[in-house]
């Protein structure tokens, strides 16, 4: 007799946006070591000197009006959870309070970056939980927790600095995941080597869809409100494409290439010859140059003598012509969804390390938007012999960094939870 299968009971539908003030978004944190705050923290007139040369070339991690003029109104008690360390306040002209954070405390006092930096950094690589207690000791809750304190900020404001810098050029696909036993689906949207949009999901269709990359699109129009992206590119789901056309009208979204060729390729794996002049169509480097090797690829194909099966699939990819000539007519766009495929091998690790999505939809989204936060801000990998010009993706991104550790970068950047003067 079968067992009854056991499921936690989570809710699987989006909670009512708060308009409130988010958690977080009266909190500064600055580019600070520990030996700066023991030197200068209790001292308001060396706390003021560090600041106002930081004010003045980076804006952009401070309110509106602090430009002006401020008021450092004392210290916080000292924290429970980090004898020692008090933060200080700050109070504005209209009387608006603010709490002062060096980088190098962790949000949610949890602890500091030289204690988080090697677990966070294992987190990003898809290692489970449970290695990272046997490993550095608490609990697996311990570190879940971590992630989702990190997500609680904008994945879009966190990563993008320079509201100039937000990509035109996007690429979204939905990764398929295993949410609490059941079907769910994470809206991925990607651009300039960056995540900028994970939000989860029961329903792949329309209106689900649109909800879902509208999270994209209201952090996008935070950090700029006339964001328009030119293009995306999906993989042909009516959904997706409507989607991105309910929230930006004048996009464009560009049919992706490398779909096309993996339908043909799965059906023929063995056919090298033909996947070779697949390519060739690809390589062309005009629309009208595309629409002849088109051309030229249907003859050869009519012509040779392939299973019936193959000959649909290479029909639709010829069908489709019209499609992919639209990428032409936009210099620098992703005509394939490279991009976004890449990151989301990484999702699939860590989704798998840790046996899918468990909670509610909420908890889970925080937790993928921590582990974006980590993608985005992580150092590269080491190469040989060659040393990096840019140390992180959000680093090429925004072609600057605030602290060259990158876990300090992270929560600098993160300063007012993602937010700053264009909010």
């Amino acid at each position: 007799m079968d067992a009854q299968r056991r499921t936690r009971s989570c809710s699987r539908g989006r909670m009512p946006r708060d308009e409130g003030t988010a958690r977080g978004s009266r909190q500064i944190c600055i580019p600070m070591t520990r030996d700066v705050y023991d030197r200068i923290w209790d001292d308001a007139g060396q706390v003021r000197q560090f600041l106002e040369p930081l004010i003045r070339t980076s804006p952009e991690l401070f309110p509106k009006g602090i430009e002006g003029n401020y008021q450092l109104t004392g210290h916080l008690p000292e924290s429970a959870k980090m004898p020692g360390i008090r933060l200080r306040q700050l109070r504005l002209p209209d009387g608006s309070v603010f709490t002062l954070r060096p980088s190098f405390v962790m949000s949610y006092m949890t602890g500091t970056v030289d204690e988080l930096e090697h677990p966070l950094m294992l987190l990003s690589l898809g290692v489970p939980c449970w290695a990272v207690t046997e490993i550095f000791g608490h609990n697996e809750m311990y570190w879940h927790r971590h992630l989702e304190r990190l997500g609680r900020s904008s994945l879009v404001g966190t990563t993008v600095r320079d509201p100039a810098r937000l990509p035109e050029d996007l690429a979204a696909d939905e990764h398929h995941a295993d949410w609490c036993g059941e079907k769910g689906y994470v809206a991925f949207t990607a651009g300039a080597g960056c995540v900028l949009g994970v939000a989860l999901t029961d329903s792949a269709d329309e209106e689900h869809l649109t909800d879902a990359y509208g999270q994209f699109a209201r952090e996008s129009r935070d950090v700029k409100p006339e964001y328009a992206p030119k293009t995306v590119n999906t993989d042909g789901w009516f959904a997706t494409r409507n989607a991105f056309r309910a929230l930006f009208s004048t996009i464009v979204p560009i049919l992706c290439f490398l779909h096309g060729f993996l339908k043909i390729r799965d059906r023929c794996r063995k056919a090298r010859e033909l996947h070779d002049h697949v390519w060739d169509v690809y390589r062309a480097t005009t629309a009208s140059d595309f629409r002849q090797r088109m051309a030229t690829f249907r003859a050869w194909c009519q012509q040779s003598n392939w299973p019936k099966v193959v000959l649909e699939t290479v029909t639709k990819l010829w069908n489709h012509e019209s499609d992919y000539v639209v990428s032409y007519s936009h210099p620098g766009c992703h005509r394939t969804s490279n991009l976004v495929d890449r990151l989301m091998n990484r999702l699939t690790r860590f989704l798998y390390a840790g046996r899918g999505l468990h909670g509610h939809q909420s908890s889970c989204e925080r937790r993928l938007r921590g582990w974006a936060l980590l993608q985005n801000f992580r150092p590269f990998a080491p190469r040989s012999g060659e040393p990096r010009k840019y140390q992180s993706p959000a680093h090429r991104l925004n072609q600057k960094q605030y602290h060259p550790h990158w876990l300090h970068n992270l929560q600098v950047c993160a300063s007012l939870a993602g937010g700053g003067p264009y909010t």
